[in-house]
Parts: C-alpha cells; structure tokens; sequence
C-alpha cells in the first residue's frame, strides 16, 4: 500500500497531536494516589501500563486478525464512551455504538477496498474472518446510528449531537480514510478528552505538573515509536512500517489507556477530584 502525501500528513497529525491526549495518564494516576509514596506507586502503575501495552504487542504479532478485530470493538467502546460523556443523550448504548462505530465500522466498510489493504498490512495477511464479523457489527452501527438519530434529531436539546454524526457520516463517505481517521481521533476524540481531563485535573494538580508530565510521556511514546519504525523499516516499506507503527502503537497504548480512563477514571473523576 502507497501513502499519498496526504495520508502521511494525516498520519503525522495522529502522531504529534491525536497521541498526546493519552499522554495525561500519568498526571490521573497521580491524581488518584493518596499514599505518601506517590512517586513510587506512580513508577509501578507506569510499569504495568508498558508492560500491558508490549503483550498486546506480543499478542497482536502471535494473533493479528483476532487482535485487530478486538481492537475495533474496542475503539467503539472507547470513542463512544468519550462521546457520549462530552453530550449525553437519552439512550446512552445508541449514542455509544452510533459515534463510536464511525471510524471503527462504519469507515471501513464504506471504503472497503482500500481498508482492506490497510487490514492486510496491520495482520501481514488477508483477513477474511474480520470481515464476516464486520457485516454483523455494521447492522448493530446501523441499528444504533438510526435509533440515536431519531431521538436526537427530535430533541431542541440533543440536535446537534445528531448534526455532528450526519456530518461524520458524510465526512467519510467523501474524505479518505486516514483523512476521516485522523480529523475524528485528533479534532473530536482527542480535543474532548483534553477538555475533560483538564477540566477534572487543574483544581488538584499545577499546569505545570499537567504539561510537563504529558510532554514527557509524549516524547518517549514517540522516541518508542521511532525505534519501532526504524526496526519495522528494515523489512518492509516506508509505508508499511509507518501504518503498522502508528496502529500496532495506538492498539497497544489504547487498552491501558481505556482501562485507566473508561474503568477507573471517569466513572470516579467527580469523588476523585473533590477528595483532595
């Protein structure tokens, strides 16, 4: 697969701005610590989340199909969640599966063909089952896009909830892929989970803490990321090593992430945040 010099400048817009929104992990596990050892929990909770993200690795590379289909469900969770946190609608579950199946379901199936040479390169194979498990995803996306459209479209109070998807339908139905990819996870996706975490973390933690604990673990997700591009490079294409680096990477970071932000965090921000 060819990268036009659009999809790399959609690609680096994922890298340098849609990545550093995972990057205040840090700073919420340091929110959520009372102990007098703060520093020390906060090295072993760091452990555990590079540890967690290099066996999806390990288990992406042993079970590739299977682990790239997790992680699409899982990204629908995540985003929807996200979504649906940042404007909550009557039906949450039909809010969930409409806005976090745009990119994860809905996407690739519209370009099918050129998703399909991405699949192929994130699993080195065809991916035939993923496919047939796509077919059912995509009648629930439908389902739930339908439902969450009548509802919001209905409402003076939840219209442009509805508005925001059409346009996102629209969105990939025209753009390419990555362009699609990259507008939501930078523009939507990562621009509210900012929002968010500052919004729960600024009355508990300095700006400086905040920013400099998110550079810090941006530089090193990056400096991870270059070694693990250079490593891929010497095998396969620029193309290639790029997309698996960025996706394999992201597939990685997103399952600590998740578990930090939609287990543990969010569903506890408000009693965390007024603890101190």
């Amino acid at each position: 697969m060819s990268l036009t010099v659009i999809d790399w400048w959609a690609l680096a817009l994922v890298v340098f701005i849609g990545l550093p929104h995972g990057a205040f992990d840090a700073a919420i596990s340091l929110s959520m610590l009372r102990s007098a050892k703060k520093i020390i929990r906060l090295a072993g909770i760091l452990i555990c989340y590079l540890l967690l993200a290099i066996v999806v690795v390990l288990v992406w590379y042993q079970l590739p199909e299977f682990s790239l289909l997790v992680f699409l469900i899982i990204s629908v969770i995540h985003f929807g969640l996200a979504d649906y946190a940042a404007s909550p609608t009557r039906i949450k579950w039909a809010h969930v599966i409409a806005h976090g199946g745009i990119v994860a379901i809905g996407l690739p199936v519209i370009h099918k063909s050129e998703v399909e040479g991405l699949f192929a390169i994130l699993t080195n194979g065809p991916t035939p089952f993923l496919w047939d498990i796509m077919a059912i995803l995509l009648i629930f996306w439908i389902g739930g896009a339908l439902l969450h459209l009548y509802q919001t479209l209905r409402s003076k109070k939840h219209y442009l909830v509805g508005v925001e998807l059409i346009g996102l339908i629209i969105l990939a139905w025209i753009a390419a892929p990555l362009v699609t990819f990259a507008i939501y996870f930078c523009l939507i996706h990562s621009r509210r989970h900012f929002t968010f975490i500052w919004k729960q973390l600024q009355p508990i933690s300095s700006k400086r803490v905040l920013i400099n604990s998110a550079l810090l673990l941006s530089a090193a997700s990056w400096l991870m990321g270059a070694g693990l591009y250079w490593y891929l490079h010497l095998e396969m294409s620029a193309s290639n090593a790029a997309l698996q680096t960025i996706f394999i990477g992201l597939a990685a970071l997103t399952v600590p992430h998740m578990m930090l932000i939609d287990l543990i965090f969010r569903p506890h921000s408000t009693r965390i945040t007024k603890s101190d």
